[in-house]
């Protein structure tokens, strides 16, 4: 077996002469590797080895792996000035930078739930047949759409004979769930509408990728990621408020339509308070931020698409999505001289000068706010203001007027000057904290924030973090 300390060696002296005094690596067999390298200070270092530490990765990969392991390995190399080195490792970490390790994975972000959520009324599977009277509607409709089509284009469209009520039952049988009297009596009518676009936010899909894409995977559908480090982890508030549920995903979102073009459109079982079950919203590509609400049921689908088809004049409702996000430069104006007359969820204030966030209180539904590269903020969020996540880049940040803002979760800090973080513990609602960009004075203070869940730290902090006297054991390292 090849020598381990001798491979440590061979390790450090590839570094010596370069200023790198940690190195991390993360070594998969048959895929490769990848290194980090910081300097003293935990800030990132370069160094020219090659492909030399490489190698040496590879053949301390082969002393340490197990027979069966199949993860990859993450280490890490610390030298000192005088040359001695310390190699530690793990088969704990899937990755090696940056370093996520999820000791609850069954925590969620707020408006992200999981699987299996609660069954909604009227969404369990039954014997009753399609309502006869929503069944003579929807053919109605349809015919009617085929008349205007053929008119319109010369040709007249196949939809297929449609489903039987077996058929419709055996697949709803799978997802667990029943589809609504509408959905029903439109797939009793037809079988294909890859080309015509029914329900005008896209083709209806075909009943078995229905069922495929409803249990591919998680149940129901979703937005994007529910990853706890995602880049954009507030979910906003659809329109008409009230309609649709603010959440990332729902076992009761039921995908049944495309565009082919990367946007989607599914049947909602799960309706906020003023939302009504069996509701169409959209999503996809073209979607950023909020859910697209598209109509109150697939019977309204159908008339707006016939008063498109028809071009008569015949009054149709507008689709109104306002502006969720605003962004500006800011330079030496004030926050109120920026916001005044806007109504965002979103917010990015960029290149200001003295910022006060009190002055965001005319934005009464905004819920995420990034500051980015100004002179000196003074975080006085206003308490009516609904802000969930708050973002500072800043030379300084006056944090204590943050006070105990009730809805603010998650917070992320950069500061070219020292920030006192005490008075976050004020913060009720605080559960993610992103100090890897901050220079921090009391960064044993985190142990005092009660009902954090997810911290980020850069090396040097963590390396700080973990030696402090303080540290409250649940968040120690675990391996």
């Amino acid at each position: 077996m090849t020598d381990l300390r001798g491979l440590v060696g061979d390790m450090a002296s590839a570094l010596a002469g370069t200023g790198v005094a940690v190195l991390q690596g993360c070594h998969r067999p048959g895929a490769g590797s990848s290194l980090h390298t910081f300097d003293a200070a935990g800030r990132s270092a370069f160094a020219d080895t090659g492909f030399a530490v490489h190698d040496l990765l590879r053949r301390v990969d082969e002393v340490l792996r197990p027979d069966g392991e199949g993860r990859p390995i993450v280490v890490e190399l610390a030298r000192d000035e005088a040359g001695r080195a310390e190699l530690r490792y793990t088969f704990d970490l899937p990755t090696v930078a940056p370093v996520r390790l999820v000791l609850d994975p069954d925590y969620r972000h707020p408006n992200h739930p999981a699987s299996p959520m609660p069954a909604p009324p009227g969404a369990a599977v039954t014997d009753r047949p399609t309502d006869p009277e929503v069944l003579a509607t929807i053919r109605a409709l349809v015919a009617e759409f085929a008349l205007g089509y053929t008119r319109k284009t010369g040709r007249t469209p196949d939809f297929g004979a449609g489903h039987s009520e077996e058929e419709i039952r055996a697949a709803e049988a799978a997802m667990g769930l029943r589809l609504p009297e509408d959905l029903r009596a439109l797939y009793r009518t037809v079988s294909d509408d890859e080309e015509y676009g029914l329900l005008g936010a896209g083709a209806l899909l075909s009943l078995d990728s229905v069922v495929a894409e409803y249990l591919s995977g998680k149940p129901g559908t979703g937005l994007g990621s529910d990853d706890l480090f995602a880049v954009f982890p507030v979910v906003y508030e659809a329109y008409p408020p009230g309609r649709v549920r603010r959440v990332s995903r729902n076992d009761w979102w039921v995908e049944v339509g495309t565009d082919w073009g990367g946007n989607y459109c599914a049947v909602d079982l799960d309706p906020g308070p003023q939302g009504t079950s069996g509701q169409i919203i959209q999503y996809g590509r073209d979607f950023y931020g909020p859910v697209g609400y598209t109509a109150e049921s697939v019977t309204a689908a159908l008339h707006d698409r016939l008063a498109v088809l028809r071009d008569d004049g015949t009054p149709r409702r507008a689709s109104i999505h306002p502006q969720y996000s605003h962004s500006e430069q800011v330079g030496e104006r004030r926050v109120a001289d920026v916001v005044a007359g806007l109504d965002v969820q979103e917010l990015y204030l960029n290149d200001g000068g003295r910022l006060n966030l009190a002055e965001l209180a005319p934005l009464r539904h905004l819920r995420s706010v990034s500051i980015n590269r100004a002179t000196a903020v003074t975080a006085s969020l206003p308490s009516g203001v609904p802000i969930e996540w708050l973002s500072i880049d800043a030379a300084e940040i006056d944090l204590p007027p943050l006070g105990g803002h009730p809805t603010l979760w998650g917070l992320k800090l950069a500061s070219r000057s020292p920030v006192a973080i005490a008075a976050l513990a004020g913060l009720p609602a605080l559960a993610h904290l992103d100090l890897s960009g901050a220079d921090v004075s009391d960064l044993h203070r985190v142990a005092e924030l009660p009902g954090l869940r997810v911290l980020e730290l850069n090396l040097a902090q963590w390396r700080e973090w973990v030696g402090a006297v303080h540290c409250r054991p649940g968040w120690r390292p675990q391996r």
